[in-house]
């Protein structure tokens, strides 16, 4: 697997650059706007954190200028029904620090403004996204943390309610989400309680 290139920028085009290797390999990669924007001019050395996709009839190398972007990628492709297309226009459309911002506050309707994100999508990729980074994974490095909820979140006694509340939901919301939840682990219960708030608000 190839998970990082080193070499010089060659010929750039929108959303595309090819990087020559000192082995006299050029690897054209694929680049989210927030990383083409941060490449070096032709004739200058750059090192990107790539994924590599193979599939039957063709191989693909995304590039990214940091890890931190590579996961948030690699986390997008992990949500039903986008694919690396989707992923690319989502994290062109608003930047890794920007999508945080959306996915923590609820915001999924930002994300309809990405290339091919219809409703569904949107707030199919707020909701795993919000459940994902939350629940703490060790296999993310954009994950959220949850010791950041202040201690008036934590005497409530119940860290889905506590999730939410930091997430940017009011406290009185997050309560009557909860309230009514099937047994489960405090991520299934997380999941059930944006799915019921997402109800609401698109009411």
């Amino acid at each position: 697997m190839i998970v990082e290139i080193e070499g010089i920028v060659g010929d750039r085009q929108a959303g595309m650059a090819v990087i020559h290797t000192a082995q006299g390999l050029g690897y054209g990669v694929e680049v989210p706007r927030e990383t083409e924007q941060r490449l070096p001019s032709r004739g200058e050395r750059v090192r990107l954190f790539t994924h590599l996709i193979v599939r039957e009839d063709q191989w693909r190398l995304i590039g990214f200028y940091s890890a931190e972007e590579r996961q948030v990628f690699q986390d997008l492709l992990e949500v039903n029904g986008v694919g690396i297309k989707g992923a690319l226009s989502v994290m062109s459309h608003l930047g890794i620090e920007r999508l945080r911002r959306t996915v923590f506050n609820g915001e999924w309707k930002e994300l309809k403004g990405a290339s091919g994100i219809g409703a569904k999508i949107a707030q199919r990729i707020q909701l795993e996204l919000a459940s994902r980074w939350v629940k703490g994974s060790d296999t993310s490095s954009t994950v959220w943390d949850p010791g950041a909820i202040g201690e008036e979140s934590e005497a409530e006694g119940d860290d889905v309610v506590a999730a939410l509340v930091s997430l940017g939901y009011e406290r009185g919301e997050a309560r009557a989400a909860v309230r009514d939840l099937a047994d489960g682990s405090p991520e299934d219960r997380l999941r059930q309680a944006l799915r019921a708030l997402d109800r609401g608000r698109a009411r």
